[in-house]
């Protein structure tokens, strides 16, 4: 039944995996290589998949190469399925570098990676990519240094890496970037380099057969994770929990914390982040982007209860994440607003499960801890 489960989900590529196909290609065309049908990249789980290429050109006289790939994000509902990300290598001089480029140096050859029309820029603070710079995110841009290093050629120079994405600007109003402060265009994304898809049954009829499987594996700890980072996190926190217990809920909180309370674990640890605790915290039962839109008056009125300045109070009501404001509240407050954040999720935890042995822990991006809480 599983198995059945499982192949009714296909899962994609990231914004992030299309863009290193492109770049890959790309610098194979720039040193001489044939551009074939579809090109293999290399994965942060370290597999090999393999990338069809839309079209791939490569102009002598410019010494520009350029790649184009059609992303294919499964089965999951993404409004970025279908975008032609195109990626150009060309010479740059030095002079030509803008603050908002990032700098990569790649064995013999530097390069100078920007995003071109239809990828977005970031104007504010608390994202994974610095104000003022592209919106291509740490794990792609890892990701394209990792494979073009692993083509091996030694040319030498420094080479513009230029990410377009066909209608960009247009696709982005219906993503959350322009809440986030991200203008232009999309971000290039990707943790793992694949689309999961979640939203939908089928992906909660998996988490109910992981939970049932490490009910039979007769466990007596488990931990519900919000995604890779936690998952990892928790498990570096909990080394005695085995990969059966440490199961990725998505954004599917109230099921599976109700399913996993009614099967009898012993003890049942959420792990998140601080955006979803916020989420819990205000008694979302589908903390998905689409179901919840991210407000911050509620955590306003809360930091206000908690003691904090008007001016601060305002600033957090105007903020886009809440990695942004805890970016500019200082430590001891911060930690005091994740403690009482957590509470608040642990009473709305219990009230759906009348189970009372469930703890809270809460991971930064860098899979730091926050914060911890036990209901008990």
């Amino acid at each position: 039944m599983k198995n059945k489960e499982i192949k009714k989900l296909r899962t994609g590529f990231t914004t992030g995996a299309c863009a290193t196909a492109a770049a890959k290609a790309a610098w194979m065309l720039y040193n001489g290589e044939k551009a074939e049908d579809e090109i293999s990249v290399t994965f942060p789980d370290r597999k090999h998949r393999s990338i069809k290429l839309e079209s791939a050109e490569m102009d002598e006289e410019s010494r520009t190469a350029r790649v184009s790939v059609v992303k294919d994000a499964g089965d999951d509902p993404d409004v970025t399925d279908n975008a032609h990300i195109t990626v150009k290598i060309a010479p740059i001089a030095a002079r030509k570098i803008s603050d908002s480029d990032f700098t990569e140096d790649i064995l013999d050859s530097s390069f100078v990676l920007r995003g071109g029309k239809g990828v977005g820029l970031v104007t504010r603070k608390g994202l994974p990519v610095p104000e003022g710079k592209w919106a291509i995110n740490p794990v792609p841009r890892k990701m394209i240094s990792g494979n073009i290093a692993s083509c091996k050629f030694k040319t030498t120079g420094l080479f513009l890496l230029e990410i377009s994405v066909k209608n960009g600007e247009r696709i982005a109003k219906k993503t959350l970037n322009p809440t986030l402060g991200i203008k232009g265009g999309i971000s290039i994304l990707g943790t793992s380099g694949i689309v999961v898809p979640y939203s939908n049954k089928a992906y909660l009829k998996t988490v109910t057969i992981l939970l049932d499987g490490a009910k039979l594996q007769k466990l007596g700890h488990i931990a519900l994770c919000t995604g890779g980072t936690t998952a990892k996190a928790i498990g570096k926190m909990y080394p005695e929990i085995p990969d059966q217990g440490i199961i990725r809920i998505g954004d599917f909180i109230n099921p599976a914390i109700k399913h996993a309370s009614s099967l009898g674990f012993e003890k049942i640890t959420v792990a998140c982040m601080p955006g979803k605790l916020l989420k819990y915290a205000e008694g979302h039962r589908n903390t998905h982007a689409h179901n919840v839109k991210q407000q911050f008056g509620g955590l306003a009125k809360f930091a206000e209860q908690l003691g904090f300045t008007g001016k601060t109070v305002e600033r957090i009501r105007g903020s886009a994440t809440v990695r942004e404001i805890l970016n500019f509240i200082k430590p001891d407050p911060a930690l005091q607003m994740m403690n009482d954040l957590a509470g608040k999720a642990l009473g709305n935890f219990f009230n759906w499960t009348g189970f009372s042995n469930i703890e809270v822990v809460v991971f930064d991006t860098d899979g730091k801890t926050v914060t911890k809480k036990s209901y008990l």
